[in-house]
């Protein structure tokens, strides 16, 4: 399978923008971008490798056009607009179309764990539906599939404070130990790792792709890391995890999405009696072109693009 042009859904997101921006370091490949009517969004630079194309996403023949004459569709949504309807709606436009291969929204961890499924739809998206449907269409031999999961996005929890730490105040918030090893990866590996994989489908077609974009990763060795590239030392605060998880279920059967979704994803990552975040025996780095690098370094370039 050769793939060419490329349209991509969600262009002005985290994941999107890093996508296109490594795209069009590559003159094969030919971008169409598609974003809502409403959207203000722009491609990051004038080039003829890429062209800007405005939809309305709930009308079908629209999302077809839109899709005439690409090869492959990325889609960059954010995990809670993932809802299983308009991607439903979106995956049927691009069999219509005639696209190759659907290169689906997750971004995430293994959707497919039990640990993952007991997350909000409402924050985390129908991800799951979706790829039982891409399977069904896949099976069909109407379109082929892929996914990429590499973890939490290592730079945005670093410097968003998802992970613990607030640099500017020299604070850490270890939770349970600190020493659960987990796989993280950073928005630009992830971008490459796309672009990688559409470079060469054939190895990754209709199966998810799992990647980590550093090494023995623990809160511990962030925070060491951490002290080691400022030069000063933290205050740490240790946090129990068995509330937060406690709390986060009562939340999750009253109907408090976001209290419950912010207490699971903390214990799924940082819990190690319970923790899935540590998938290493299942990544294939070498096959997407990714290099693991140790903490320090991660720790170190999420530093340099904040500063």
């Amino acid at each position: 399978m050769h793939l060419n042009r490329i349209a991509v859904v969600g262009p002005g997101g985290n994941v999107g923008s890093a996508v296109i921006r490594e795209l069009l370091k590559d003159s094969r490949f030919q971008i169409r971008t598609i974003a809502r009517l409403t959207s203000n969004y722009n491609p990051p630079l004038s080039s003829p490798n890429i062209e800007k194309f405005a939809v309305d996403f709930a009308d079908s023949p629209s999302l077809v056009t839109a899709l005439q004459n690409q090869d492959a569709l990325v889609c960059c949504v954010p995990g809670s607009a993932t809802k299983f309807a308009p991607q439903k709606l979106l995956i049927d436009a691009a069999i219509a179309a005639g696209v190759k291969l659907f290169f689906a929204s997750e971004f995430g961890s293994n959707i497919l764990s039990p640990h993952y499924e007991i997350f909000p739809t409402q924050f985390v998206g129908d991800k799951i539906k979706v790829r039982k449907y891409l399977e069904e269409r896949a099976s069909a031999c109407e379109i082929a599939y892929t996914a990429l999961n590499g973890g939490p996005f290592f730079d945005l929890w670093l410097l968003k404070g998802f992970a613990g730490f607030d640099i500017s105040a020299r604070t850490a918030k270890i939770y349970g130990s600190g020493d659960n090893l987990a796989c993280w990866t950073p928005i630009p590996v992830v971008a490459s790792a796309v672009v990688n994989m559409l470079r060469n489908p054939d190895a990754i077609l209709n199966r998810a792709i799992f990647i980590s974009g550093v090494r023995d990763l623990t809160q511990n060795a962030i925070l060491a890391a951490l002290e080691s590239e400022t030069g000063n030392e933290f205050e740490i605060e240790h946090i129990d995890l068995k509330p937060i998880k406690e709390d986060a279920l009562a939340a999750l059967a009253n109907g408090d999405y976001i209290q419950a979704t912010k207490g699971l994803t903390l214990n799924s990552n940082f819990n190690e009696q319970e923790s899935k975040a540590d998938f290493w025996g299942i990544v294939e780095n070498e096959l997407v072109g990714v290099r693991a690098v140790t903490v320090q370094e991660a720790v170190r370039t999420a530093i340099e693009q904040k500063n």
